[in-house]
């Protein structure tokens, strides 16, 4: 940064992205290292020079319209070191030259990934100082530093892939598989049908697919969840095989380049979710979308997933093909499990009627990580067997 003709002062990174490798427990943290700069044209008076790292998680939003609007507002420190690299003395002059002092940082590994939401933060900034006498300019540059998180190769909790089965409400037997529990930006999440008619003259009218974002804040009092819809498809061709009678199709939704990453800190949390939606007709044509009606013939689903930064090639590369992807063992699981419901955590969302039959862990989840995260009522993750976590519960999708 050049202030005058006769200095120039700043930060120079060797890196300003920061990769934290594995959970808050397997990780090792990570160095920042770089150098702070300062070239004189001519001798100037100098009292000091200091660096500061400071990380920052805080959120942000409003409540109600008019008189009745309520902020709500909270704030942490995350992270503060600081550095001297020339202190106050009393010839306080640096005569003509470059001057470099070179920097490095440890940050520990459970420090929560960068985000910028319009809810809330997570940043880490870098400040150089130069402090200098009265009637003369200081010195001062800033950095911004990016961190995120990547998972462990011999982390097998992401090898495994997601299936969920049932006979719905004597109606239609389902199976739907995707391949693994963690996906990249720009990747295609094959998600595999299995339908079967069991009523007769059942048929199936159209399937939708939805790619889902939820934010949650968090204040001392107050807790807000907002959700958004990052993709969607929609498809009205299913059609049953003349001779097994099931319909088997595999549907591809993509993740979005500009998306929130899974993370948590203890202000602000992000998760995704996969949501299904199986419309089915009956032979006089009737179709209802009304989930509070009885006589509903609309199924809907929904599957936890983590967004990550980055997958390792070898996850990619292990994925079944396409055509391929509805062959899995089933394995049944007993328990039932709660929705993600928040009537005093969201005015945004309407989780009401939907169920989640597939608790994936969220990606600071499966980090374990030592930060305390915001209160969900979110269950626990399954077991895994055979690299295939599979589910056959009665009680888990919605019959109203």
């Amino acid at each position: 940064m050049s202030f005058t003709h006769a200095s120039d002062f700043h930060i120079q990174l060797d890196d300003a992205h920061i990769i934290l490798h594995g959970s808050a427990e397997e990780s090792a943290g990570s160095i920042l290292r770089g150098s702070v700069i300062l070239k004189c044209q001519e001798q100037i008076k100098v009292k000091s020079v200091t660096l500061k790292l400071i990380g920052i998680t805080k959120v942000n939003w409003s409540e109600g319209n008019g008189p009745n609007q309520r902020n709500y507002r909270a704030k942490q420190v995350l992270i503060e070191k600081e550095l001297t690299f020339l202190e106050s003395g009393k010839k306080p002059h640096v005569c003509q030259g470059r001057y470099k002092w070179d920097f490095e940082l440890p940050l520990p590994g459970n420090i929560p990934e960068s985000i910028h939401h319009d809810m809330g933060q997570v940043y880490y900034r870098l400040k150089a100082y130069c402090d200098r006498p009265k009637f003369s300019m200081n010195f001062v540059d800033k950095q911004m530093i990016q961190v995120s998180r990547q998972m462990l190769v011999s982390n097998l909790e992401f090898n495994q892939s997601v299936n969920i089965s049932n006979i719905w409400a004597n109606k239609v037997q389902y199976d739907i598989t995707i391949p693994s529990k963690i996906y990249a930006a720009g990747q295609k999440i094959p998600i595999a049908f299995d339908l079967f008619p069991i009523a007769p003259q059942l048929t199936i009218r159209s399937v939708a697919c939805s790619l889902k974002e939820y934010t949650t804040g968090s204040t001392q009092d107050r807790q807000k969840t907002k959700n958004c819809v990052l993709n969607q498809l929609r498809d009205d061709h299913f059609y049953p095989d003349p001779i097994t009678g099931h319909i088997l199709k595999t549907e591809l939704l993509l993740v979005p380049q500009r998306i929130h990453f899974d993370m948590c800190a203890e202000l602000i949390q992000v998760k995704h979710k996969i949501k299904f939606t199986v419309s089915l007709q009956n032979s006089d044509g009737h179709i209802s979308g009304v989930l509070n009606d009885e006589s509903s013939i609309e199924l809907r689903a929904s599957i936890p997933v983590i967004i990550a930064p980055t997958v390792p090639q070898h996850i990619q590369e292990d994925l079944p093909p396409y055509q391929d992807a509805w062959r899995s063992s089933h394995i049944p699981l007993s328990e039932s499990y709660s929705s993600l419901s928040s009537s005093n955590q969201s005015s945004d969302t309407e989780e009401e009627h939907w169920m989640t039959l597939s608790r994936v862990p969220s990606y600071a989840t499966a980090l374990r990580n030592n930060i305390p995260c915001s209160s969900s009522s979110l269950p626990s993750y399954y077991e895994s067997t055979n690299n295939t976590t599979v589910i056959n519960n009665n009680n888990n999708i919605n019959n109203n």
